[in-house]
């Protein structure tokens, strides 16, 4: 799986609007992914999700809509619905070098993507989570809008939207419409380094004077690919839960069909007494065509009991079998 980030720069800068994967059904371009997951310390063992993409470009403007669906919501197991929106924007190429972005749209803070073809790994990284634990909408997504400004080797993204939580403090009028704000700059100092430095606002929204979420979130993150070998760093720190978390990670390409990777990953929470969490992650993948792609996972997570389950740590070792096809 290569790292191909979609969040709003890739979308709108790096002209990653459309899978390279496309079917044409009229005038508008088509295309998605099927994700089959195997695991035996789940219940049930087999789940399967799949996503539809559809887009139209006219002139300067892309109009792209994302929708999910999900085997969890036709059995009715974890609660989820079977289909839901991931993202329905709008991308305005307003000038050559700035684009204008508005809608629902991937969260841009954080190293990972969110579509099971784009990710280094099956399984997603304690960062990741800990990004979409804090936004209200379905998956790792943000409403609002966007300006991307391409700056010589550097990409500068600004973006107004709702509270990642929704706050409010109030029924009044006055007391309604918090926004939360991001800036992002995303370069590419030399061939083959792509560094990212995000920063995203956020409403505390106390309870009984206990910060109910993170607070403003800064992270950090950097890939540098050398031949077969690409290494990768990503840091997140925040105001409040989470005092840091860090994911390290390696994959090297046997093969132009083969890659082994490794992610060593830890999380230090704010509360006293509590020790940091750990996890290791080992995968192999292996595309058995252009369309699917096979892969093996094993993690193992060192975790207080009371943060089982919490940002992807299981306090357990668990083994996936998964399978990505395409379209």
């Amino acid at each position: 799986m290569q790292m191909i980030k979609k969040n709003m720069v890739a979308l709108a800068v790096a002209g990653a609007l459309i899978s390279p994967l496309t079917a044409m059904a009229g005038d508008a371009e088509v295309s998605g992914f099927i994700d089959v997951i195997a695991n035996t310390d789940r219940d049930p063992v087999f789940t399967a999700d799949a996503e539809i993409d559809v887009s139209k470009a006219m002139g300067a403007v892309t109009v792209r809509v994302d929708f999910d669906m999900s085997l969890a919501g036709n059995t009715g197991f974890g609660g989820q619905d079977s289909g839901r929106l991931e993202q329905a924007f709008f991308a305005w190429e307003a000038t050559d070098t700035v684009t204008i972005l508005g809608g629902l749209f991937n969260n841009p803070i954080g190293q990972e993507a969110e579509d099971a073809p784009d990710l280094n790994f099956t399984s997603h990284s304690a960062i990741w989570n800990i990004l979409d634990n804090q936004t209200a909408l379905y998956g790792n997504n943000l409403a609002g809008v966007a300006a991307a400004i391409a700056a010589g080797p550097a990409t500068v993204t600004l973006a107004v939207v709702d509270d990642l939580g929704f706050a409010t403090s109030g029924t009044a009028p006055d007391e309604k419409g918090k926004t939360s704000v991001a800036l992002v700059v995303n370069a590419t100092p030399m061939p083959g380094l792509d560094l990212e430095l995000g920063y995203v606002t956020q409403d505390d929204q106390e309870v009984g004077g206990v910060a109910g979420t993170a607070g403003d979130v800064l992270d950090f993150n950097a890939a540098f690919k050398t031949g077969p070998v690409t290494l990768g760093l990503d840091y997140l720190t925040a105001d409040n839960i989470v005092d840091n978390a860090v994911n390290l990670w390696v994959g090297f390409e046997a093969t132009p069909e083969v890659t082994i990777k490794a992610r060593y990953e830890t999380v230090a929470f704010e509360a006293n007494g509590t020790d940091d969490s750990t996890k290791t992650t080992l995968h192999a993948a292996y595309s058995i065509e252009e369309n699917l792609l096979v892969a093996l996972e094993w993690s193992d997570s060192d975790t207080d009991a009371g943060e089982v389950g919490t940002f992807g740590f299981a306090d357990d070792s668990v083994t996936t079998l998964e399978f990505v096809g395409t379209f």
